[in-house]
This record gives C-alpha cells, sequence and structure tokens, in this order.
C-alpha cells in the first residue's frame, strides 16, 4: 500500500513537473516574441512612448475643441422628429446637397437654418475654425482616446453650414459661399494633429465631403481665379497618411500599452465598459469568467500582447503602402495578426476599411484639383486641354493604381474619375443606385468621377 501510494505520488510529481517545464517554455517562447515585436517597432523607427504622440497643451484661446464641443451640444440637445437636431437637420443638409430632398423639405431645411439655436451654433462653428488647433481633453493615462462626442457629429455640423451656403449660391452669393467652404478645410488642419482613429476617420469625411460640395458648387457658381488658386493651395497637402500612422501608434501606445497591463479584474472591468451603447446590460454574454480565464492564462495573454504589436506595426505598413483590394497582400497580413488572438482582436481599435477610406478621399481630392484646374484653364485659353498634364498640376494621380487620373474632354465639359477600388477601368461608369438586397450592389463596377457639363452641371457620386 505505502509502495503504491509512493509510486503515485512520484507519478503526480512527475506530472506536476511536467506541467511546469511546458508552462515555463510557453511562457518563455510568449515572452520571446513579444521582445521582438518591441525589437522590430523599435528598428522601424516607431515612437515607443506615449510622449511621442499625444499632443502638448495649448492656450485655451487657440484651442478650437470647446467651441467645436459646444456647437455640438447645442444641437444634441434638442428634439427632432428623428433623433436630435444636429442630426436631423444633418440629414436634410446632406439630402439637399445631394438634390434628393423634395420641395418640402427644402422649405424645412430653410426654415432649420433661421431657428436661433442653429444659428447659433453654426456662429461657434464659425469661431472655432478660426482658432488654429485642437486639442480635446481626454484622460491619456487612463487609455482614453475616444471624443467628446460622435465622431460624424462635426461633420453633420459642417454639413449644414455647407448646405446652407450652397442655398445662397444658388441664389446669386456665390462668393460667400466659396468663403464657408474655403474656411472648413482649416477643420482638416486644426484636426490633423489629433491622436484619436475615430477623429481622422471624422477628419477623412470632412475633407471628402468637401471635396463633393465644391463639385457641386462648381456647377452652380464656378470659382473665380483666385478663388481656384486658394483652394489648389489648400488641397494640394490633404492627401498624407501621417495623421493616420500617428493616430495608429497613439492606439499602441495609449490605448494598447493601458489595456495589456491591467491586472486579471480590471481587465475584465474595462472589456465590460468597452461595449456598444445599448449592450451594457449583457456585457460579456459571451465571455463567461472560465473563458475569461482561458485568454488571460499567462502564456496566451503574453501572447496576445506580441500579436497585437505586430497588428499596430501591420497597420502602419498597410496605411504607408499602396493600396490593394481587401484579403490580399498587407491588408491580410494586418487581418491575420488582428485575429490571431481573441485578446488582440478585441484591442485592436484599427480597421484595413480605413485603408480604402483614406484612398477614396484622395481620388476625390485629386478630381477636385484636376476640375478646378481644368476650369480655370478653360477660363483662361478658352478651351479645356487635350491632357492634365497641361494643367502643371502635381500628384493628380488615382491613389488605387498610383497612374495618373483618367480625362477625357466631352462635349459641352470633362470628365476626370478614378478606376476605384475594383483596380478596374470601367469606362468612367457611375454608380447605379441598387436595392439592398440586389447581389450586384457589393460589386464596385463603377468608377469614382466627377463629370461637369455646361448644360447639366455636376454628376459626381453622392456621398
Amino acid at each position: 500500500m505505502q509502495r503504491r501510494s509512493k509510486r503515485i505520488l512520484i507519478g503526480m510529481g512527475v506530472v506536476v513537473g511536467l506541467l511546469v517545464a511546458v508552462y515555463g517554455v510557453a511562457l518563455a517562447r510568449s515572452h520571446g516574441k513579444l521582445r521582438r515585436a518591441y525589437e522590430d517597432l523599435k528598428h522601424a523607427g516607431r515612437p515607443m512612448t506615449a510622449a511621442k504622440v499625444v499632443p502638448e497643451p495649448i492656450p485655451d484661446a487657440r484651442n478650437a475643441a470647446p467651441l467645436y464641443q459646444q456647437a455640438v451640444a447645442t444641437l444634441k440637445g434638442l428634439p427632432a422628429p428623428k433623433k436630435d437636431l444636429l442630426e436631423y437637420a444633418g440629414r436634410l443638409a446632406y439630402g439637399l446637397l445631394a438634390h434628393d430632398l423634395d420641395a418640402d423639405q427644402v422649405s424645412e431645411f430653410e426654415q432649420l437654418i433661421q431657428r436661433e439655436e442653429v444659428a447659433s451654433a453654426l456662429a461657434l462653428l464659425e469661431e472655432a475654425m478660426q482658432r488654429p488647433a485642437c486639442r480635446f481633453d481626454r484622460d491619456y493615462k487612463a487609455g482614453r482616446l475616444d471624443g467628446p462626442f460622435g465622431f460624424h457629429d462635426l461633420r453633420r455640423l459642417a454639413a449644414i453650414a455647407r448646405a446652407g451656403a450652397y442655398r445662397r449660391a444658388k441664389a446669386g452669393d456665390g462668393t460667400a459661399a466659396w468663403e464657408v467652404v474655403r474656411r472648413q478645410f482649416k477643420i482638416a488642419d486644426a484636426l490633423a494633429p489629433d491622436p484619436s482613429m475615430d477623429t481622422q476617420f471624422a477628419r477623412l469625411c470632412l475633407i471628402r465631403d468637401c471635396c463633393y460640395t465644391i463639385q457641386m458648387l462648381c456647377a452652380v457658381s464656378p470659382p473665380d481665379a483666385d478663388t481656384c488658386r486658394k483652394l489648389q493651395d489648400i488641397l494640394k497637402d490633404l492627401d498624407g497618411v501621417e495623421p493616420l500612422v500617428r493616430a495608429v501608434d497613439a492606439e499602441r501606445l495609449v490605448r494598447g500599452e493601458w489595456f495589456f497591463r491591467l491586472s486579471n479584474d480590471e481587465l475584465y472591468k474595462a472589456m465590460q465598459d468597452d461595449q456598444p451603447v445599448g449592450n451594457e446590460d449583457n456585457a460579456l454574454e459571451t465571455i463567461n469568467r472560465a473563458m475569461f480565464r482561458i485568454v488571460t492564462f499567462r502564456p496566451l495573454f503574453v501572447a496576445a500582447h506580441a500579436a497585437y504589436l505586430r497588428a499596430m506595426h501591420k497597420a502602419v505598413e498597410m496605411f504607408e503602402s499602396p493600396f490593394v483590394p481587401r484579403d490580399t497582400g498587407i491588408r491580410k497580413e494586418f487581418n491575420d495578426a488582428r485575429g490571431k488572438h481573441f485578446l488582440t482582436h478585441w484591442a485592436t481599435h484599427v480597421n484595413d476599411f480605413f485603408k480604402g477610406v483614406h484612398c477614396d478621399m484622395v481620388a476625390r481630392l485629386h478630381m477636385t484639383r484636376a476640375g478646378l484646374g481644368l476650369l480655370e484653364y478653360r477660363t483662361e485659353h478658352g478651351a479645356l486641354p487635350p491632357s492634365l498634364d497641361d494643367l502643371k498640376l502635381e500628384k493628380l494621380i488615382d491613389p488605387y493604381v498610383e497612374q495618373p487620373l483618367r480625362y477625357r474632354v466631352e462635349p459641352d465639359g470633362f470628365l476626370v474619375y478614378s478606376v476605384g477600388e475594383d483596380m478596374h477601368d470601367n469606362g468612367g461608369a457611375a454608380r447605379q443606385r441598387r436595392r439592398s438586397d440586389d447581389p450586384r450592389s457589393k460589386v464596385p463596377d463603377h468608377d469614382l468621377l466627377w463629370r461637369f457639363s455646361d448644360a447639366e452641371g455636376s454628376t459626381t457620386e453622392n456621398i
């Protein structure tokens, strides 16, 4: 009996010893991956401390952030037929710019912008655009990178101002309308240093919105030569990826480093808090405590941290690399690294979708510059040029294929276009509106274009 007990104890000791050895080897391998991931980031010249990406405090008199927050809060606090007044008026503004409103809706929008609260919010926006910088108050030490309001809120407010300007242009006051659009690019300049990916996504959308408005305004009140030159000076430097790359580094150094240094209890609570609005009561329903213990098992946790660093490194490479279709090349490498571990996927707030949005914005930006140059050239020479090269403008490149934009002269205007995300020249075909259940609706069998016609005005893709 004693011998048997002794053998059992020896066997248990061997098993425990083996488990400890396996654990030690697994943990050592994970730490090796983590160390190499940090070394790769350092070797690539990426910043390694949050102080490198967190913006310095700025004087209140130069900071536009409080005014943006006040302007947004002014309209979000007011009721409307659908949600709040900011969203409702914003929807009408986008519809007006796209010529999607009926006469009653146009009249409703005109009445809305005459309201004292809307006028007050737009006045705050104008005042904010006079300030050269924007720094939102965040607790960076607690991993906070979210903004004080939704990333579409400022975009909606700006759209209301542009739609009002567009109506004035149609009424004959084109000069004031062009000035409104030109000043809105100051918002993009002020937001460029912000380290939040949400803010940078909103900035991309805002630049794209302004380019769309420029194209529509050209058909209503073509800009004079001085306005064209001012816009060209503003637009030529807005296509860089530096703000996005900085935001990726900030996500890693502010949110990521905070996330992977939490204790298990703090991590569980943080993941509970990081839930979509409306799902707080059921937070982590799919992650019970047993599963949470598995994903936070030390070797797996350290490996997830290493995979996160690799994913963020790949994200920087993705933004700095030429466009490739989804699920190929660097975008696939990023998604593979991001999806390797549950915690890696949870912690990564960067998406390869942002790469597509950036290319879309750059394509529209370059088309807008080309179109403005063509109109200015026609004013000076009496006819459109045979080639975009005659405009003497740099960077009129299609970002999807890194080739010159397509262009042709048409009977009473021009067509300039990018091949778009399918990277195939569809001959300048516009997007066709289809039902959401039409299987062809997901096939990008169209180009991104700006068609200008003296008779029919501007045709461009509705954003």
